[in-house]
């Protein structure tokens, strides 16, 4: 069944406007019909079982029918720190990372960053938007602003910090990890960290941890990271 994110609270029985790039994607590109059913996910990360009751030129006329029951999750808020990758590999690493069941994606300015941006971009919110109706999440995982790396550590209070570093000695074991609730990952660009960046990290309670011999896109580093994360972390 196809899915919506409404940015508002959605009360149960109420019928609600929608137009714009919902109205279009659901009514042109899906080709909805009044009677349909549809699901419509709000701010509050409730999915609801909705119906179309009318659709007039420009937007259609939803009665919120139930609320879906919530799935049961174990698995830890991972905070991932990418540091930002050249061209457009960004977008295939937030997209990545929604569908990973990322909460919170912040950009950083690492000192082997290539590309460097001080704003988030238009475009990732809508790739945000976008993964998050495709992959069946009902929250948003939260994008902040690009900051610089030694700034990642002034708020952190994670339980778990993993910095992954190419040169790193720790492999993966057990031993590194424990189920937490709120985990912290850092990522490098193409060129990795430097010393002293690593340095920083480990004087501010990251472990740093290898992921083989072999170097890895950012892409990738991103998906691997995350998915040992999710594993051995979950409760």
């Amino acid at each position: 069944m196809n899915r919506f994110f409404i940015d508002k609270k959605i009360k149960k029985d109420e019928e609600i406007k929608v137009d714009g790039k919902n109205f279009h994607h659901c009514i042109v590109v899906l080709k909805h019909r009044a009677d349909d059913n549809i699901l419509i996910f709000d701010i509050e990360e409730n999915e609801f079982f909705c119906k179309i009751l009318e659709i007039k030129k420009t937007f259609m006329i939803v009665q919120v029918q139930y609320l879906r029951p919530m799935k049961n999750r174990n698995e830890p808020n991972i905070t991932v720190y990418q540091s930002i990758p050249k061209g457009k590999s960004i977008e295939d690493i937030i997209e990545k990372s929604v569908e990973l069941g990322v909460k919170e994606f912040i950009p950083v300015i690492s000192g082997r960053t290539i590309k460097r941006s001080n704003e988030v971009k238009q475009r990732w919110l809508e790739i945000i938007k976008t993964a998050t109706k495709q992959c069946g999440r009902t929250d948003i995982m939260k994008i902040s602003e690009p900051v610089a790396y030694q700034d990642i550590f002034s708020l952190n209070n994670s339980a778990l910090k993993i910095i992954f570093y190419e040169n790193s000695v720790n492999r993966i074991t057990k031993e590194f990890f424990k189920p937490a609730e709120n985990v912290s990952i850092i990522i490098g660009p193409e060129g990795g960290f430097t010393k002293e960046e690593i340095t920083l990290a480990n004087n501010n309670g990251f472990i740093d941890l290898s992921l083989g011999s072999t170097i890895l896109r950012s892409s990738t580093a991103l998906i691997l990271s995350i998915g040992i994360t999710k594993l051995v972390c979950t409760s």
